[in-house]
């Protein structure tokens, strides 16, 4: 069952930035490996689909994400956050990655259509 907030070509967007942020540093450990399995799997993303994504320009992986929801984008942002640190160890390099992919994918940008009243906020 898939219990995943993104559809299919948002997974796959999502992943494409996980996994760009695990190899930033150059270095790709088993935790990290590990982690990104899971991310895949918990998407309900297949290696092939996955790897068949990265022949599609990278400018379609940070549009996805643009149009994806806050809380969706938010849900990334976690992702990406937990990518970061899967291996326990934080590099320059790797935070130079992460800002980079959160400035391109405008993640903590605000929706730009109206709230509904049920939806809460200030």
């Amino acid at each position: 069952m898939n219990n995943s907030p993104f559809n299919t070509i948002e997974s796959l967007a999502v992943a494409r930035l996980v996994r760009m942020l695990i190899v930033s540093d150059g270095v790709v450990n088993r935790k990290e490996s590990d982690f990104f399995e899971k991310i895949l799997k918990s998407m309900n993303v297949s290696t092939d689909s996955f790897e068949s994504s990265l022949s599609q320009p990278v400018e379609q992986t940070y549009e996805a994400v643009r149009n994806m929801t806050v809380v969706k984008r938010r849900e990334c942002g976690r992702l990406l956050r937990q990518a970061i640190s899967s291996d326990n160890v934080v590099e320059l390099s790797e935070l130079s990655r992460l800002n980079d992919i959160l400035e391109k994918a405008a993640l903590f940008r605000p929706d730009t259509k109206q709230m509904k009243k049920n939806e809460g906020g200030f």
